[in-house]
């Protein structure tokens, strides 16, 4: 796991030093640099876990950058010259990256985590989002730019033979989990397609684990135990109840900097699914993540508004811009806290580049939502697995209703229409729990 904090301005050290203390989940500090810009202002910058931290001098002036970076994917900081601070992220977005300005304007700083710049007295934040360039000039002028990225623009792919196709997409996947053999992993393993395809194509690899989580009978639960035995493969199974949510929500809503009902269904089975790979001494947990999104997987891609298929490339080309601020985001607070990464092959940026330039007429086929994908998994597993529709995290593992049952008891009201929010919103108060608005 890795982090990167910094800051610019007045008590920059003293700053620095309380990120670093509230990030120690995600790594200790193993390089600090800190020193006086040319006009005399403090700044320091510290690289924690496996981040990088380096600094570079040349005709120039002289360059600070730390790194955040993993499988690909990156969120850095540059301070540039005497008083220039630049943050970017990659295209996708799995690393986080906030920055803000205290309300005195003597203070500029940046973190992987919001808690880690709320610790250092600045409320008011900003997210970095992917793609993005932030310039922040003497605290006062921030600019931002979209930086330009061919590899979401890619041509259109077509193939007039299928097993030409299945077979490129194939051997994408196993030239990506290739790279990841040597990570000691689990995988979040539902049953689904998703995960189960990513299983059967790392199959060479040893250090890896299949956890399930769920409440007694849900879905989930039940499906992955069916598919398990079907593929042969070695399944830890996870059961949460009633006092387990009750006991997690605080710590959840701590984790991933929110109270809002969605992200907490999901982020909790993720972050007790982290907790006891954690336990067990695994360092990253692999996903199934953004294969819906590039091979059009949720029942809204199939809507007769999104017929055309160059109306779908569109919103799968958004909607891969967005995962990073609406999913990843959540994903990567929620294993942080357990000191774990995120591993996500589909959204490796060569699967990223191909499933984004390939035509719509291979995700969206004869009614098959994922057909390509499908198409694959066809390979190497029984058909009603590589044709099983699956069922979304909060739902399948049964956490969205006893949340919701959780909810009305604990509120006591008959009326479950926000009783929810207002719920996990009592909770964040009660306990000074504070949250992203």
């Amino acid at each position: 796991m890795s982090g990167i904090v910094g800051a610019i301005g007045v008590d920059a050290y003293e700053a620095v030093s309380k990120m670093c203390k509230t990030l120690a989940h995600r790594g200790s500090v193993h390089r600090s640099i800190q020193g006086e810009l040319a006009d005399g202002t403090e700044y320091a910058v510290s690289a924690l876990g496996l981040a990088t931290l380096r600094e570079v001098s040349n005709q120039h002036g002289s360059v600070l950058s730390a790194s955040d970076s993993y499988c690909r994917s990156y969120a850095r900081a540059r301070i540039i010259n005497s008083f220039v601070l630049k943050l970017d992220r990659d295209a996708i977005g799995p690393r986080p990256l906030f920055y803000g300005v205290n309300d005195a304007r003597s203070l500029c700083a940046f973190a992987s985590e919001r808690k880690a710049l709320w610790a250092a007295g600045i409320k008011r934040l900003q997210r970095v989002d992917p793609r993005s360039v932030v310039t922040i000039s003497g605290l006062q002028d921030i600019e931002v730019k979209i930086k330009k990225n061919p590899k979401l623009s890619h041509k259109n792919l077509t193939y007039d033979d299928e097993l030409e196709l299945v077979n490129r997409l194939r051997n994408l996947l196993e030239c990506v989990l290739h790279d990841l053999a040597h990570k000691r992993m689990i995988v979040a393993f539902s049953g689904g397609v998703d995960s189960a395809l990513l299983c059967k194509l790392i199959s060479s690899c040893a250090n890896y684990h299949c956890y399930t989580i769920g409440l007694p009978g849900s879905h989930d639960l039940n499906y992955a135990q069916h598919v398990a035995r079907l593929m042969n493969l070695d399944l830890e199974i996870i059961e949460l109840n009633e006092d387990d949510l009750e006991m997690f929500i605080p710590v959840v809503i701590e984790a991933i900097e929110s109270c809002n009902p969605l992200d907490i269904a999901i982020a909790l089975p993720l972050y007790v699914l982290a907790k006891q790979a954690g336990a067990a001494g695994y360092s990253s947990v692999l996903t199934g993540q953004g294969a819906d999104e590039l091979f059009a997987g949720y029942s809204k891609y199939t809507s007769e508004h999104l017929a055309s298929k160059d109306t779908l490339n569109d919103v799968l080309k958004n909607d891969i811009r967005n995962i990073g601020r609406y999913n990843l985001e959540r994903d990567n607070l929620a294993m942080a806290a357990h000191s774990l990464d995120v591993v996500l092959p589909y959204l490796d940026p060569r699967v990223v580049g191909f499933g984004l330039a390939l035509d719509a007429t291979w995700k969206l086929r004869n009614g098959i939502n994922k057909y390509a994908l499908r198409k694959v998994a066809e390979q190497v597993m029984p058909h009603e697995l590589a044709y099983r529709q699956k069922k979304a995290i909060q739902y399948g593992t049964g956490v969205s209703s006893m949340l919701q049952r959780l909810a009305r008891k604990k509120m006591r009201s008959a009326n479950s229409r926000g009783v929810l929010s207002l719920y996990l919103r009592s909770i964040a108060d009660k306990q000074g729990i504070m949250v992203a608005e």
